[in-house]
This record gives C-alpha cells, structure tokens and sequence, in this order.
C-alpha cells in the first residue's frame, strides 16, 4: 500500500500484525557477522526494533518510514531506550538526494513484502543508490506462496527477477528459526551491480 494512511490506520486500530514486539532472532546472528561499525539503513522501519537492535550494537543507524505514527514511536521509543537513531519520515522510493552512495548497508525486513508489485523497482534502485560501492543489502524475506497483499509472496523466483539488473546474489538462506507464521522465510545477501 502506498498510503502513509493506511498504515497509520493499521498501527492506530492495533492491526499491525507484522509487529514481532522484538527484531527476530536472525538479525542478532547477522549483526554479530560483522566486525567493523557499519552505516546502516533501515527502510520501512516500522516502530523499529531493528533499527534498535542495530544501534545497540554499536552502529550508525538511519531508519525511513513513511507513517508518521511509526516515526513518531520510532523517535520516542529510542530516546527511552537511550538509543541514537536517525529517524526519517521518508517514502522508501523516494529518498533523499544528500543519502546517495552513503551507506555500508541495508537491512530490508519485508519492507519490500509490502510494497505493491509496480513499487519494487523504484524502491530497489533507489536502495542501490544508497549503497556505497562496496555497500550490500541484506533482506529478510517470507515467501508465503499466497497471492494479494501485503505482504506479497517474495518466493526465491520473484526475489530474483525483482533485483535481476540491480543486485547480484550472493546467498539465499532458509532461515531456520523463523517465527512460525512466517514460515518460509529466506535471508538474501544482494551486491549492487556496478553502476
């Protein structure tokens, strides 16, 4: 969907099932992969329990959402938490031209399951943009097999066409602890191809 309504409607009326309450267990295991301080972008951050989770680990975090009642939690919930976050109320296809070529890393948590089909493109060549040269996104992804949406299927076959001329693949792994109504779930590590 991309009305900032909708999804403020959704938070507001306690609808937000994709709300885990906590960042799952597979974005520790992936934090603790690397070794040196990242610049980390989390797009369609929600009310950011992985933006959190990056930040508590010693990284430079910037989160985008476009539902300012996400960002608006987002912001406090860091404050209490003594956390410093970058909160931005941003449409995710849309980012700001001064973040161009300005992050080590993207972590996409179903951001891109909730996209409408026609907004992936714009959303993942504006995601490349982001990433420096050497940058990599790495997305969490459910592939629940069921048409409609949000969230949409991401099988392994969409996934590739959705990034193919973007991104190149350098693993797909099935995520073993996934929480269980998000099973199957596949953690992808995506190259920009050079621009």
């Amino acid at each position: 969907m991309s009305d900032a309504n909708y999804w403020n409607r959704r938070y507001t009326e306690g609808t937000d099932r994709w709300d885990l309450g906590a960042a799952p267990p597979v974005l520790e295991r992936t934090i603790a992969s690397f070794r040196t301080r990242q610049r980390v972008l989390v797009p369609g951050a929600g009310l950011g329990h992985d933006a959190f989770a990056w930040a508590r680990a010693g990284h430079e975090v910037v989160a985008f959402d476009f539902a300012d009642h996400a960002v608006t939690t987002m912001r406090r919930r860091a404050g209490e938490l003594g956390l410093t976050v970058d909160v931005r109320e941003v449409d995710v296809t849309q980012p700001p031209a001064e973040l161009r070529e300005s992050f080590d890393l993207v972590w996409e948590q179903t951001c891109l399951c909730a996209l409408e089909p026609e907004q992936r493109r714009p959303y993942l060549e504006a995601a490349a943009g982001l990433l420096r040269p050497e940058g990599r996104m790495i997305a969490l992804l459910w592939s629940h097999g069921r048409p409609g949406g949000p969230p949409y299927d991401m099988s392994p076959g969409v996934v590739e066409r959705t990034v193919a001329g973007l991104f190149s693949i350098d693993r797909r792994e099935p995520v073993r602890d996934s929480v269980a109504e998000r099973e199957p779930e596949f953690l992808w590590w995506l190259d920009p191809l050079p621009r």
